[in-house]
């Protein structure tokens, strides 16, 4: 089965990412396998990703569901304390990798297998230019109202991230609520922002200063996507 969208221009999205240093690609996979990895990813038990003084948090789903109201509003109060102060995030998430490595043959953790198989690495290598490249790590992620991911630019000084990714996974949503992925400059500024249309991939390299916006409590819906790095080992 063909995954990639055989009709992409290759040779003007390796332009535009050269010129740029990011891209967002428009209809990148075949119909049949985004509409799957939709559906896919609908069937998740989303945990909560944040940080507290100690560092990364995961609330499971089972966890978050015991939560009474107090302690949910708590809980958004202590990461929005955070945020003034530090980076900050607080998103759904489910790992891939975690799931390719127990052995699980559903369709996210296949997916990721593909991901990091010879098909995939070198249509990123051919747009982008970047030829190192032969790891991924992938995650799923959900934003819904009241999440956000504060300005980073993705670089770890042990781990080889050369480029950063999002498969978006949104059949409708409106830039006014909020979960736009927005690219920074020094100053501060606002230079690019990409609207999370579905079936696109925003790929970028590593270093680069970027932000997805609060999500406003009065969204109708969920901001969904398949995120993470490629790799050099």
């Amino acid at each position: 089965m063909q995954y990639i969208n055989p009709k992409l221009n290759v040779e003007q999205l390796g332009l535009a990412f050269q010129r740029d240093g990011r891209v967002l690609i428009r209809n990148f996979f075949e119909p049949a396998v985004i509409e799957a990895l939709s559906r896919a990813i609908d069937e998740i038990d989303w945990a909560l990703t944040y940080r507290d003084g100690s560092g990364d948090k995961v609330l499971s789903g089972a966890q978050l569901r015991g939560l009474n109201a107090e302690q949910r509003t708590d809980l958004a109060a202590g990461i929005h304390a955070l945020a003034r102060e530090k980076f900050q995030f607080s998103f759904c998430t489910d790992s891939m990798v975690a799931a390719a490595q127990r052995g699980e043959t559903h369709l996210l953790a296949r997916f990721m297998r593909w991901m990091a198989d010879e098909e995939f690495m070198a249509k990123i290598r051919l747009i982008t230019g970047v030829t190192d490249i032969n790891r991924v790590y992938a995650q799923a992620t959900m934003y819904t109202r009241g999440n956000f991911l504060l300005i980073h630019d993705d670089h770890v000084d042990t781990e080889g991230r050369r480029l950063a990714y999002v498969i978006n996974l949104t059949h409708q949503w409106r830039a006014d609520w909020g979960g736009l992925l927005h690219f920074t400059a020094a100053d501060g500024s606002v230079t690019e922002s990409y609207f999370p249309h579905f079936n696109s991939l925003a790929l970028f390299r590593v270093p680069q200063t970027h932000f997805v916006s609060y999500v406003a409590p009065f969204a109708q819906g969920e901001r969904s996507a398949i995120t993470g790095w490629l790799i050099a080992a």
